[in-house]
C-alpha cells in the first residue's frame, strides 16, 4: 500500500485550514526522521485506512520522496462528527523488532452456538505482538468451530501465531480470547400477593372501606 503526503506549514489553529481543503493534519516520526507536518488527502487517506488498519505497512512518500515504511499510529476523531481530526504516521525501522496490535479474526461456527447450548463471547478482539515489521501479521485468525460447551474457550496460550511473531505479554497466558457463555434467561414477574385491590387473607382492612361509615369533615 502507498501514500502520498505533502509538507505543510500550517500548524496549531491554523491546521484548520488543511480540513477546510479536504486534508487531515498529520505527523511522520520516527528512529530515523526527524518529526515533520504533514497534510494527507482525505479522501485517498480513509480509502487507504479501511485496508490496513493499524497493523499493516505503507510505503510513505514526502513531496514525491521516499519516507520508508510508516504504521499508522494514532488518529483523532472529533466526538461530535466522528470526523478524522488528527494522523500520527510512524516511520518503522525495519531491522528492530516493533510491538503492534493486530485485530482478532474469528472463523468457523461454534457447535455450541449451532445447537442453542450457549453464547458466544469476543473477550479480546486485538492482541499485542512483537516482530520485526516484515513479519507483523495483519490479522490473527482464531477459530471457534471446536467450542462445543459452556465454558469451553480459546485463550491466548491457545493462539498460534506464524513464525517469528510472539506475544508482546506472555505473563496471563490464561486469558480468553473467546468463550461460551450460559445464555441468559428472562425473568418472568410472578404475581404479588394482593395485587389488584384485594386484600390478603387475614388482613384487616382499612377505616371506611366496604359500607363503613367514613369520618365526616368539620363544618366550618
Amino acid at each position: 500500500m502507498k501514500l502520498n503526503v505533502t509538507t505543510r506549514q500550517q500548524t496549531g489553529r491554523k491546521a484548520r485550514e488543511v480540513r477546510a481543503q479536504g486534508g487531515i493534519p498529520a505527523s511522520v516520526y520516527g528512529p530515523k526522521i526527524e518529526p515533520v507536518n504533514v497534510s494527507i488527502e482525505r479522501k485517498a487517506f480513509t480509502k487507504l485506512f479501511d485496508k490496513v488498519g493499524f497493523s499493516n505497512l505503507i510505503d510513505l512518500t514526502i513531496d514525491d520522496k521516499g519516507a520508508g515504511r510508516v504504521l499508522v499510529k494514532e488518529m483523532q476523531y472529533d466526538p461530535l462528527s466522528g470526523e478524522i481530526l488528527n494522523v500520527s504516521l510512524y516511520q518503522v525501522d525495519m531491522t528492530k523488532p516493533i510491538t503492534a496490535d493486530i485485530p482478532v479474526v474469528l472463523t468457523g461456527t461454534s457447535p455450541a452456538v449451532k445447537n442453542n447450548v450457549g453464547l458466544l463471547v469476543n473477550e479480546i478482539d486485538e492482541i499485542t505482538v512483537h516482530c520485526l515489521p516484515a513479519d507483523l501479521p495483519s490479522e490473527i485468525v482464531v477459530s471457534v468451530e471446536q467450542l462445543a460447551n459452556i465454558g469451553d474457550s480459546v485463550t491466548l496460550a491457545d493462539i498460534k501465531l506464524p513464525e517469528r511473531v510472539e506475544l508482546w505479554d506472555d505473563e496471563n497466558l490464561s486469558i480468553p480470547v473467546v468463550y461460551i457463555s450460559a445464555p441468559q434467561k428472562a425473568l418472568e414477574d410472578e404475581p404479588v400477593e394482593g395485587e389488584e385491590g384485594e386484600s390478603a387473607e387475614g388482613e384487616e382492612k382499612p377505616e371506611g372501606e366496604e359500607g363503613e361509615d367514613k369520618p365526616k369533615q368539620e363544618e366550618e
